[in-house]
């Protein structure tokens, strides 16, 4: 089977699931329909192991295998809404990049992403892609946002950096269309950027040498480790880089509904922000991570 076909069957079989993981206060009734959201494809598949069966409006902890700051947002993003009065069940359709995100959501063909976005990616989306898109409030204010330089624990050049100069003479995948991670990198003099529009070859690049590392948020796991298919990466030890910024659920201007969820997403997430289950779910997912609390910031 071609890789076309392979990702058309995945998210057929993605998109027939994702009804069946919506809470009972989503079930729908016969005056409601289904309305699609959209998620990327490596999220979808692991917040259905996260899951694991469970009714999204009844997780209280957020931490457990296949938890990352992504999945727990699809799970916030249930949570708000049942809390803000919305009544219309979500449908999950997986896309390929942020781009394409941004196209669909813009034109009002999906309503929502179930994870969020830099404000400055959706600013400098280019042809007035941006111009459709609204936010929701800040999940995630500016310097909260930490990641680590992830590489492959065999590269010992890599995993043996200390410093920024160090770092400066490494190679760095990334995409120019994430605003802030690009944006960032060139702030820190690292002239080696390469840029890869699917973040899914990321890993695999890295794994065979193509380049050095690439940025990613910490990890829940033991050792920090980021797993994504059969390859399994590491932070370097003791650094990690700032990046700056607002990020949000995206919302669309032109769908319909577009306003009526953004109305009901708000105040479930401002309730949740109040609780203190926001800061609950990104530190029990390990994005806020208390182990890299003291790792210098470059």
């Amino acid at each position: 089977m071609d890789t076309l076909s392979r990702r058309n069957c995945l998210g057929q079989a993605l998109s027939a699931l994702s009804c069946a993981w919506l809470p009972a206060a989503f079930a729908a009734g016969p005056e409601q329909r289904v309305i699609q959201a959209a998620v990327p494809a490596d999220v979808m598949a692991d917040y259905a192991r996260f899951l694991n069966g469970r009714d999204p409006l009844s997780i209280s902890d957020f931490s457990g295998p296949h938890s990352r700051r992504d999945v727990v947002e699809v799970v916030l993003l249930h949570q708000a809404l049942a809390i803000g009065g919305w009544l219309h069940p979500l449908e999950f359709v997986d896309m390929p990049s942020g781009e394409r995100l941004l196209r669909e959501i813009s034109s009002g063909r999906l309503i929502c992403s179930a994870t969020t976005y830099w404000e400055q990616d959706v600013a400098g989306a280019g042809a007035g892609t941006g111009q459709g898109v609204l936010l929701s409030r800040p999940m995630i204010q500016t310097g909260e946002f930490e990641a680590g330089l992830y590489t492959v624990e065999s590269n010992r050049r890599a995993m043996s950096a200390r410093t920024l100069a160090d770092v400066q003479g490494l190679s760095v995948l990334s995409n120019r269309n994430w605003v802030v991670d690009w944006a960032t990198l060139e702030q820190l003099g690292i002239s080696r950027r390469q840029h890869v529009t699917n973040w899914e070859l990321m890993p695999r690049m890295v794994a065979a040498g193509r380049a050095d590392l690439l940025l990613a948020p910490f990890q829940a796991t033991p050792d920090l480790s980021l797993t994504v298919g059969t390859v399994r990466l590491l932070p370097i030890p003791g650094l990690k880089v700032a990046l700056r910024g607002t990020r949000h659920y995206l919302l669309a201007r032109e769908h319909p509904e577009g306003f009526g969820l953004r109305s009901a997403l708000d105040g479930g997430l401002q309730r949740l922000l109040q609780q203190g289950v926001v800061r609950k779910a990104y530190t029990q997912s390990g994005f806020f991570n208390a182990r890299t609390a003291s790792w210098t910031r470059l």
